[in-house]
């Protein structure tokens, strides 16, 4: 088959003067490097590249305690306790968003990446003494990898939006994911080989040692930010609740907070319902090595995305287009849940669903950000990164405690659940489509202003 379809596209090319066996894989091979190395001889290309190093050591880290928190909370626990552990980051996140407001008024980019990742550091040793010690962490480390989970990486790209536009983040945006992936990747693999050699606390050192690494990676230039350091006129940053008024202030933001409070409240229901099959099945250092083989194989998949698909995806129906895909493929594949309602469909369902999380729609999100001023990027960007996403979460407790507890109804309710929101999820995607659009051309149009006006001065 695959000898086939070559053959006919030889054929075609043929027809209109394309000649030679095999040239034209050639020519796509060193158009592909060719357009790669364009990219990156820049110095906003060389920044990427120290982007994509730091986002590789951060998710590297990361996943390497994802098993450690499937491990301690479900073993001698259950998917009851790991959901309102969920709802529990939301909470401190509220708490955690506004006083964010206030530090972004003295530190901004590599330095507060900075400050952020070696407190996070710091945490994990804490961790790793009160664990060896014998305390039960289970709870409390699920609860802080969460907040980790999106306060580090929101950090980490409200800094890489400072130097990219709309159109070079559709470009190099994806090269950075790409990095992520794979360290996402190779932590999946450490996980799962070295799970059972080095324990959980073993993988808690070697994390906290990754971040620390990423400290040291050379800082960026700040020249080549697209945007001076200017105060911020706009009373929401000495606001009480900070960037949380930005986004209810702003409604673009909102339709984008909608659209990620759906997205996590899916996807963590959809978490709950694999750990309730999991747990159904499987005990101990089962439960660990289970969710190790899981991630490596969502991160793989997530790395070819990334490489293969996200890019090509936003030039073919670009990226309103790809996140209201998003919407429509989840709801197909819940569909399907009800046709096949086991563990071994479930997981594969999970594989897809998390991969296409990790990879289209989290590059997705960051560029609907791009076309935003400065400030309202930042505080807008922690806000619905941190706080919304964790704010599904909190509904995804609530929706839990009502189905199994209060009603009683079986699991594969909260199914159909998720059918009725994809729905909704769709409505919304077209949405913040829409908006991005205008935007864009908002973000494009004062741009050209600023580019004429500086090029008048130089006359």
């Amino acid at each position: 088959m695959i000898g086939m379809a070559v053959a006919v596209i030889e054929v075609a090319l043929t027809e209109h003067g394309y000649t030679g066996k095999y040239w034209w894989c050639g020519d796509i091979l060193a158009n592909l490097t060719g357009k790669i190395w364009s990219d990156f001889k820049s110095p906003e290309g060389k920044a990427t590249f120290q982007f994509a190093v730091r986002l590789f050591l951060i998710l590297l880290a990361y996943y390497l305690m994802k098993p450690v928190r499937e491990g301690l909370i479900l073993d001698g626990g259950s998917a009851v306790i790991r959901s309102y552990a969920l709802a529990g980051q939301a909470a401190l996140l509220l708490i955690l968003v506004p006083f964010y407001s206030h530090i972004i008024k003295h530190l901004q980019g590599d330095k507060l990446f900075h400050a952020v990742t070696i407190f996070l550091a710091s945490n994990i040793m804490l961790f790793y003494f009160l664990g060896s010690a014998g305390y039960d962490i289970g709870v409390p480390f699920f609860i802080w990898l969460g907040i980790f989970s999106v306060l580090q990486i929101s950090q980490f790209w409200t800094m890489v939006s400072d130097y990219h536009c709309v159109e070079s983040g559709k470009r190099l945006t994806s090269y950075i994911a790409i990095g992520g992936s794979l360290g996402a990747m190779i932590g999946a693999m450490v996980a799962k080989f070295m799970y059972l050699q080095l324990g959980s606390y073993g993988l808690m050192v070697l994390a906290s040692v990754m971040l620390v690494v990423a400290v040291l990676i050379p800082t960026t230039n700040t020249s080549m930010r697209k945007e001076s350091a200017s105060h911020s006129d706009d009373e929401s940053i000495s606001h009480l609740l900070g960037g949380l008024k930005r986004v209810f202030d702003t409604s673009y933001l909102r339709w984008i907070a909608a659209s990620v409070v759906l997205l996590n409240l899916i996807n963590s229901t959809g978490e709950f319902i694999l750990a309730d099959f999991v747990t159904g099945e499987k005990s101990g250092d089962e439960i660990g090595a289970f969710y190790a083989n899981f991630y490596l194989y969502v991160n793989i998949a997530t790395l070819v995305l990334q490489a293969f698909v996200v890019r090509p995806l936003y030039q073919a129906i670009g990226v309103g287009g790809a996140l209201i895909s998003l919407a429509v493929l989840n709801l197909a594949m819940y569909v399907s849940v009800l046709a096949f309602p086991v563990l071994a469909w479930f997981a594969i369902v999970k594989m897809a669903d998390n991969s296409i999380d990790y990879s289209v729609a989290n590059t997705t999100k960051q560029i609907l950000f791009l076309p935003l001023d400065r400030f309202t990027r930042y505080e807008g960007m922690l806000a619905i990164n941190t706080f919304f996403t964790r704010f599904g979460d909190l509904i995804q407790g609530g929706v839990i405690m009502l189905v199994i507890s209060v009603l009683a109804l079986p699991t594969i309710f909260l199914v159909g659940t998720n059918i009725v929101l994809c729905l909704l999820w769709v409505f919304v995607t077209f949405n913040v489509s829409n908006r991005f659009k205008a935007w864009t051309e908002k973000s494009e149009a004062a741009l050209n202003v600023e580019t004429e006006v500086e090029g008048g001065g130089q006359v």
